[in-house]
């Protein structure tokens, strides 16, 4: 954990923002402004001929911002009169907004000071970014902790799966009836299923209650998400149950894992701030997916089509990672 917050909090850089460059003016000066912006470590910048084809990536979440110079900055420049540039920002999670938004406005009058000092100081027109209304950090973690069921009540359910019926030695009693063994994990399953369901019901409620959050309530894309998400976590307690010896030590490595968790998953705060090598960490994190796809959804109003990539990819992790599950616990009862 100390590593973990070391290494999350402990930069001055605390992500790299991916800005969106649009240059009507095409000129000495603007591409050293520019070029300067792009030396910098907060910002990444890509240039964007069209200011559409720019607001469609800050739409899809592709950039953080766009900028634009408009034409005749450089000549505005020489002759004293106002110089600004316009800014549209994503302002979906208002941590990374803010930031981004402070980070220009402090890069703009640095660079006014430094380099171009004789020029009027360039100003920061803010416009409407994206289509929708602003949205609060309520709003944003609301989505993220509804991710938490996946952790502490799927993966913390399925983890005692196999231990516990390997300690009391119900197997073998049910391997002598007319029943499955696989029968039994089925039904396991399902009982957890049942347990994460209600606790994604009663954190959904008391959000509602307790937040009055201004989100997207779109059920019938939500209901996929979670129960992918469901199926995953169930899947890794699942493996965990078949290494473990006990429930004490299956119990101790799921909420070990959990706590470790929840920070790859984006609950608290964007993946963006984590050091690039955890964001690989991250990507490869079933529920982290699961977590961003209920934050489009939610806050971003995002229907099938741009939810379909990430169904594919949690619903391929699932049946892989419940797949393998499967194949432990059939060899664990070969065992038995």
């Amino acid at each position: 954990m100390m590593l973990l917050f070391s290494a999350i909090f402990g930069r001055e850089v605390p992500f790299t923002a991916n800005i969106g460059v649009v240059d009507f003016d095409k000129t000495d000066t603007t591409n050293n402004i520019i070029k300067a912006l792009n030396d910098t470590e907060i910002f990444n910048v890509k240039a964007i001929e069209e200011k559409e084809q720019a607001m469609n990536s800050l739409k899809a979440g592709e950039v953080n911002a766009v900028i634009t110079f408009p034409q005749g900055f450089q000549s505005n420049t020489t002759t004293g009169n106002a110089t600004y540039v316009t800014l549209d920002i994503d302002e979906t999670d208002p941590n990374i907004a803010q930031i981004v938004s402070l980070g220009l406005e402090a890069f703009f009058s640095e660079f006014g000071k430094k380099m171009i000092s004789f020029l009027p100081p360039i100003s920061i027109i803010k416009e409407e970014s994206v289509k929708r209304e602003a949205m609060g950090y309520k709003e944003y973690i609301l989505a993220g902790f509804l991710s938490f069921p996946f952790l502490f009540s799927s993966m913390s359910g399925a983890c005692e799966i196999i231990v516990n019926e390997r300690l009391t030695g119900t197997l073998k009693r049910i391997r002598a009836s007319p029943a499955r063994p696989l029968s039994m994990l089925w039904g396991k399953t399902l009982a957890v299923l049942l347990q994460t369901a209600i606790s994604i019901i009663i954190m959904a409620s008391l959000g509602y209650l307790l937040l009055n959050p201004n989100v997207n309530w779109n059920i019938p894309l939500l209901v996929p998400i979670l129960f992918l998400g469901a199926v995953n976590g169930i899947a890794i307690g699942l493996l965990i149950s078949s290494i473990a010896r006990t429930p004490r030590e299956a119990a101790g490595a799921a909420t070990a894992l959990s706590i470790i968790l929840q920070f790859f998953t984006g609950a608290y705060f964007s993946v963006e701030f984590l050091p690039s090598y955890l964001q690989t960490i991250a990507r490869i994190i079933p529920m982290t997916y699961a977590s961003n796809a209920m934050r489009e959804i939610m806050l971003k109003d995002a229907g099938f089509t741009e939810i379909f990539p990430t169904m594919a990819i949690l619903l391929t992790s699932a049946i892989v990672l419940y797949s393998l599950g499967v194949i432990l616990y059939r060899r664990w009862v070969e065992k038995e």
